[in-house]
């Protein structure tokens, strides 16, 4: 059985995903899950789609081994050691070797072949949720049944790998320097020979996207989901609005800011280019003036004038990898982690306080103070910081002075 993940727009402008199977029917007990547990409960339709992933790895997995937790948990049968210790395996695989065309499923050989490890925490966490949350529904009540279902879920939660308290793989080893980005952006510069695209309008905002994306280290959703009323032009700042399920926004997948909300100064060239592009490009063309975001399709075809598209600024972002070695590795969180490595350098040659520091930060990114992630990204800084320091300890052990050094 094959399924997949659905997304639609209901006439509210709310996004809704379920899981569906080859003949484009839901699967029951997922689309109640997602109706009742993660919808209720407000969650984003971001992390119900990757909830409704994992269900969909858990149904590859009872595919493989001829199971049905329905009819099971219908039979007080609940899940046993072993297989629960075939379902953490499982959820080691690529979902694309999950649901081979041929029907077998290939063992893991090489470590390459394993997903992350916060992957499978993710599924097994969902999967966990989600048998305790099914078993409830089917297994026959009686004096134990309650205490077995909980033994159960806390079984597959236990056979979660184990993460290091860093989740996340440190990408400040990878972010790029200055003169770096000041190529990259000469290159994208509107009407330069090396642009790799020919159309002006276009030419013009992707320049205009990596401008700002470099100048506010804002995320690639918030800028998806920029609009032009949320510039003052009259006092130069920019607000960052979330917009759950606009009802004005044709995106299936529509962008989403996941930070908080917050109002960003700009110096007045930048809003210069922004006026420039939205005069001169933008509003020109089709169907552009139909919403008001600012970033369109322009290329010909259905969805142009429409808001940009995620896959479409991927598509941008990718092309610009391919564009010379030293830009290997281009993605828009790495803008994100520049931003932060230079507000940190500047902070510190303003001698503001740490505390002062982090707070500032902390609005500008949307976070909340006490959510330490300003920390996260300040590891580049900290890093030369302590480079530093280290030096100038072994320096005076040496009795070496900084001018002989």
């Amino acid at each position: 059985m094959q399924l997949a993940i659905r997304r639609f727009k209901g006439e509210s402008g709310e996004r809704f995903a379920i899981l569906i199977d080859e003949f484009g029917m839901p699967l029951f007990y997922p689309a109640l899950y997602v109706t009742a547990q993660m919808r209720g409960a407000s969650l984003s339709i971001n992390t119900i789609d990757n909830a409704l992933s994992a269900l969909k790895a858990m149904y590859a997995w009872q595919s493989y081994y001829d199971l049905n937790l329905e009819s099971r948990f219908k039979r007080s049968e609940l899940l046993v050691g072993h297989e629960v210790h075939s379902l953490r395996d499982f959820m080691q695989k690529p979902m694309s070797s999950m649901w081979p065309s041929a029907g077998n499923v290939l063992a893991i050989q090489r470590k390459q072949d394993r997903v992350a490890k916060d992957n499978q925490y993710n599924r097994m966490s969902v999967i966990a949720e989600y048998v305790g949350f099914l078993a409830g529904r089917l297994h026959p009540v009686t004096a134990t049944s309650a205490r077995e279902i909980a033994a159960m879920v806390s079984q597959v939660k236990a056979n979660r790998p184990t993460l290091s308290s860093q989740t996340e793989k440190d990408r400040s080893e990878s972010d790029f320097d200055d003169n770096v980005l000041d190529v990259l952006e000469e290159i994208l510069k509107p009407g330069g020979d090396s642009n790799p695209v020919t159309d002006i309008g276009l030419q013009y905002r992707n320049a205009l996207m990596f401008t700002v994306l470099r100048l506010t280290g804002m995320r690639r959703g918030e800028l998806l989901n920029l609009k032009i009323e949320d510039f003052d032009f009259g006092k130069y700042t920019l607000k960052i609005v979330r917009r759950p399920d606009s009802a004005g926004d044709p995106r299936t997948y529509q962008p989403l800011a996941k930070t908080r909300e917050r109002t960003f100064p700009l110096i007045p060239e930048l809003m210069d280019k922004i006026q420039r592009y939205i005069s001169g490009y933008r509003n020109k063309v089709p169907g552009a003036r139909k919403h008001g975001y600012l970033f369109v399709t322009h290329r010909p075809g259905k969805t142009v004038g429409w808001p940009l598209s995620g896959s479409g600024f991927g598509k941008f972002i990718g092309s610009l990898s391919n564009l010379a070695d030293e830009f290997s590795g281009m993605h828009s969180h790495a803008l994100r982690h520049h931003w932060n490595y230079m507000f940190s350098k500047n902070s510190e040659e303003k001698g503001l306080s740490q505390e002062r520091e982090n707070k500032l930060r902390s609005y500008l990114m949307g976070w909340s103070e006490t959510s330490g992630t300003a920390q996260t990204y300040n590891k580049r800084h900290i890093k030369e910081a302590a480079g530093e320091a280290t030096m100038s300890l072994q320096k005076k052990h040496l009795g070496i002075k900084s001018d002989d050094y």
